[in-house]
């Protein structure tokens, strides 16, 4: 009985796991980066994400105008056609 509920939770953890993967992903933290990481286009997110941009893009500008905030990421698939 245990090892059938054990295989009954693995079962609902794992489609759990699959369908966030294909809603996407979502973020939230604060936005930090000293002075040369913003120069250099690294961000933090929280304190386990870190996000590259290329500087000098309109990401990069945003990003560093936003800078301290509490901001919201969401990752997701592309639609297709």
């Amino acid at each position: 009985m245990r090892r059938w509920l054990l295989y009954l939770l693995a079962v609902i953890f794992i489609a759990t796991l699959g369908v966030r993967a294909h809603n996407g992903i979502e973020l939230r933290g604060s936005l930090t980066a000293n002075d040369t990481e913003k120069q250099e286009g690294y961000f933090a997110v929280a304190q386990d994400t870190v996000l590259m941009v290329r500087p000098g893009s309109e990401l990069h500008e945003w990003l560093k105008a936003h800078a301290g905030q509490t901001v919201r990421i969401v990752v997701e698939p592309a639609a297709t056609r």
